[in-house]
């Protein structure tokens, strides 16, 4: 399935007390905003690509390298999460006439190539770069490390999840331009179709503004205009040390059983959600993992919204008077674990009572064994509860959180 973002832009107004000044757009075409100037920005800023809101896990993006080899060419920018998860870049200015007819093209062929690599294959590459252009011989770790804490069962975990992905050909695939064409639109959408793909591809605008008179003063908009949201239909087979039949009790309709993909085919999981449930049945077993499936299946159908995160997906209800404000209600983390959102800011903003929180906390709390109601917060448990212990009293804890829900609904109507 693809998701085309809104092509309705308008210009920013900077306002100064009583003043407005509409800003103006600079063409990314000249001799001071080309590709290098692109690949620059993204290496130094690479949190200015809405990665986040593309695919969580592959989130924060750090940079690894520019101009990488490989057998396919030089790979624009490289960027890594601290979970180990690749994005590959490539930059286009769409004056450039080869632009429409092969970038899609190319950066598939990147990402090809780069699933042949190893880790040390990738490890040597970010040397050589820093060697290059930062005069030391950091690998990748030492490069991770400069933005993100790894400690020794981190870095384990990212190694293994980096051979992982690299193996599977599992990467996050940006296109980053100045203005998108509707025929590489429809070239991407074209590509979607084919079930072999493990990736999300995602086209990315940049709109560049003067923001004062200084050359170096300049806003920058990054717009997601197009982007995979079904990441594959085959089943893709667990490699390395994991069983071959891990795919049975992981995959969803990226690659699910049957049955559950027939009766969820309104459910598109990305590879965010494809890896948290491999994930929890590392930790746990095929029961878990249905089980949490059957969570999310469940709080869908009574109207609840999922934010998948790193390593968890939040369990959360719009307002019902369509401010668009998000009430979390509780999570579910890749290693099984179980613990209410913090619904206190949302529930404050919106004006509605906390007390209902409260009683939400200790009426589940009292489900659960070993659980209390945090004696200073009232709206959270004492500690984390699991799958495991929230598998036996399910039904009732599903029960009071709809009534949870019809009470929010229902105050919400009778203020409005």
């Amino acid at each position: 399935m693809i998701i085309k973002g809104n092509r309705q832009n308008g210009q920013p107004v900077y306002i100064n007390n009583q003043t407005a000044k509409h800003l103006l757009r600079l063409p990314l075409d000249g001799r001071d905003f080309n590709e290098d100037w692109i690949q620059r920005l993204i290496h130094n800023q690479p949190g200015i690509l809405p990665i986040g809101e593309i695919e969580p896990v592959f989130s924060p993006p750090i940079a690894i390298g520019r101009e990488i080899s490989t057998k396919a060419g030089y790979i624009d920018n490289l960027l890594i999460s601290p979970d180990g998860y690749l994005t590959i870049i490539e930059t286009k200015l769409w004056r450039n006439p080869e632009a429409r007819r092969e970038v899609v093209g190319q950066i598939i062929d990147y990402a090809k190539e780069l699933s042949k690599w190893t880790f040390s294959s990738l490890d040597n590459a970010v040397v050589a770069f820093n060697r290059l252009y930062n005069n030391n011989d950091n690998g990748l770790l030492e490069t991770v490390r400069e933005y993100a804490e790894l400690n020794k069962s981190d870095e384990q975990f990212f190694i293994d999840n980096i051979s992982k992905n690299l193996k599977r050909g599992r990467f996050l695939l940006l296109i980053v331009g100045d203005g998108i064409r509707e025929s590489v639109e429809e070239m991407v959408e074209y590509l979607s179709q084919s079930p072999q793909y493990h990736f999300t591809l995602a086209l990315i605008e940049l709109q560049v503004f003067r923001f004062g008179d200084e050359d170096n003063q300049l806003i920058v908009i990054p717009q997601v205009v197009t982007r995979t949201r079904e990441i594959t239909r085959a089943i893709v087979k667990i490699e390395g040390s994991y069983p071959t039949d891990l795919t049975v009790n992981v995959e969803t309709d990226m690659g699910a059983d049957s049955e559950y993909q027939k009766s969820n085919t309104q459910s598109r999981h990305t590879i965010t959600a494809e890896d948290f449930f491999e994930q929890l049945f590392q930790k746990a077993d095929g029961e878990t993992v249905e089980f949490a499936k059957q969570i999310i299946k469940d709080v869908q159908e009574v109207g609840c919204h999922i934010d998948w995160n790193t390593g968890s997906f939040g369990v959360k209800f719009f307002d019902p008077k369509g401010s668009g404000i998000k009430i979390p209600l509780f999570n579910v983390d890749r290693n099984g674990l179980v613990y209410l959102g913090y619904s206190q800011t949302a529930l404050t903003k919106l004006g509605l009572p906390l007390e209902l929180s409260y009683d939400l906390a200790r009426d589940t709390a009292a489900l659960l064994p070993d659980i209390q109601q945090n004696p200073v917060t009232k709206n959270s448990w004492n500690k984390y509860s699991t799958l495991s212990d929230l598998r036996p009293v399910y039904d009732q804890f599903l029960s009071r959180f709809k009534v949870y829900v019809n009470e929010l609904i229902r105050i919400s109507q009778k203020d409005s």
